[in-house]
């Protein structure tokens, strides 16, 4: 039965048609580029700042595009004097017909529902690095017979190179997607460049945030509808109204900020002078808020994974641990490793961890994460010089 409240799934049909028949069709300039994200929604991840590194840096090689479904994305990229068009317009759709080179964070959903890249060169930048076991690695048995009999026709994570951090990042990526390892290469994301240029000031701006106060950033996952629609706001009430916390903020000048996933409902406190909770839409660069946090507390997020090459302390704040994972993906043994060097299960021992901070998790992290062929290079580069040497410019 088709499912008619899954795009992605009633489309499938047509676009097995329409990707192949692009596929045949010549007349596209190794020198266009077209950039998406997060479905369409987003000026955001690895696109973006890639996206920005080729039009600061090679805009006299190439004509870099940004595609995208959402208004507000486009008055970001127009805000920046870039080239930015609609997936739906007649001229988006063209420009996807031209392009030589198409990045995406999600899949090739960033260019609409009904993509037309097919036989452009697809990077894929991916909106991560992780521990889940994703994907093909979902399925066993015949069905995952049938899956990759489907992909070769059409996939959403249709891809023709794959950037990824680290060899252990690049065997995670081969084994969630059934690539070809020569295609699959080590640069580093784009997003972490972000990094070195983080203003404090700037990006707090409009925010009730104190910039003279340190910063201990909260950054949890979602949690499945499975674990009730209150489970985060559970956890972050505890927080907020435990007295001895509060007190430890005070104490160390401290405030905590809390930045739920964008997929977890609206949390019903007041913000304090000591704990904040930021609205999804009220700072949506989480790169940049990782930026500037002191030290940052997460569960089963791979924000982590990001945040390690700042070698700063990180926490795993983990009160719903069994339940998690009673209704979440299966995650890497390795992960349960990392965690385990610093996790609080209840707000004294957080408190604790929050007064000894180390960097122990981020050196366990990088050591898996950070190849040391690229540490201290320019990630966006490294993509870049890949990309021109795969379609041979």
């Amino acid at each position: 039965m088709i499912d008619f409240n899954s795009p992605r799934k009633w489309s499938l049909p047509l676009n097995i048609i329409l990707f192949n028949i692009c596929r045949l069709w010549p007349f596209r300039n190794r020198c266009m580029w077209v950039f998406g994200a997060w479905e369409g929604k987003k000026f955001d991840d690895n696109a973006k700042y890639l996206f920005l590194y080729v039009n600061r840096e090679k805009a006299d090689r190439i004509r870099a595009i940004w595609l995208t479904d959402s208004p507000d994305a486009y008055e970001q990229v127009q805000s920046w004097g870039y080239e930015v068009y609609y997936n739906s317009s007649l001229i988006g759709k063209w420009l996807q017909l031209r392009a030589g080179v198409a990045f995406y964070t999600n899949g090739l959903i960033d260019f609409g529902i009904f993509p037309m890249i097919g036989g452009a060169k697809l990077i894929a930048l991916w909106h991560g690095m992780g521990f889940k076991k994703i994907y093909n690695e979902k399925y066993t048995g015949i069905k995952l017979k049938i899956k990759k009999i489907l992909d070769c026709l059409f996939s959403w994570t249709r891809r023709d190179i794959t950037i990824v951090t680290s060899h252990w990042a690049a065997a995670w990526t081969e084994r969630a997607f059934t690539l070809n390892p020569n295609k699959v290469f080590i640069t580093g994301q784009p997003r972490n460049d972000a990094f070195n240029r983080i203003d404090k000031m700037e990006v707090l701006k409009g925010t009730c945030i104190n910039p003279s106060k340190r910063l201990i950033l909260y950054m949890p996952t979602y949690r499945s509808n499975a674990m009730g629609r209150d489970a985060m706001q559970t956890i972050v009430e505890n927080l907020y109204r435990g007295d001895e916390l509060s007190s430890w903020l005070d104490k160390t000048n401290s405030v905590f900020v809390v930045k739920p996933h964008p997929l977890t409902p609206h949390i019903e406190l007041d913000n304090r002078s000591n704990f904040v909770i930021l609205d999804y839409k009220e700072l949506t660069n989480n790169q940049e808020l990782l930026g500037v946090a002191d030290i940052l507390i997460t569960d089963y997020s791979s924000c982590f994974i990001d945040y390690a090459l700042l070698r700063r302390s990180i926490i795993f704040y983990t009160p719903d641990e069994k339940l998690f994972f009673k209704f979440s993906e299966k995650v890497d043994k390795d992960f349960f490793d990392i965690e385990h060097l610093c996790q609080a299960k209840d707000i004294n021992e957080l408190i604790e961890k929050l007064s000894s901070p180390f960097a122990i998790v981020a050196d366990a992290t990088n050591a898996l994460f950070e190849d040391e062929s690229i540490r201290g290079t320019c990630y966006s580069e490294n993509v870049y010089n890949v990309v021109c040497e795969e379609i041979g410019i």
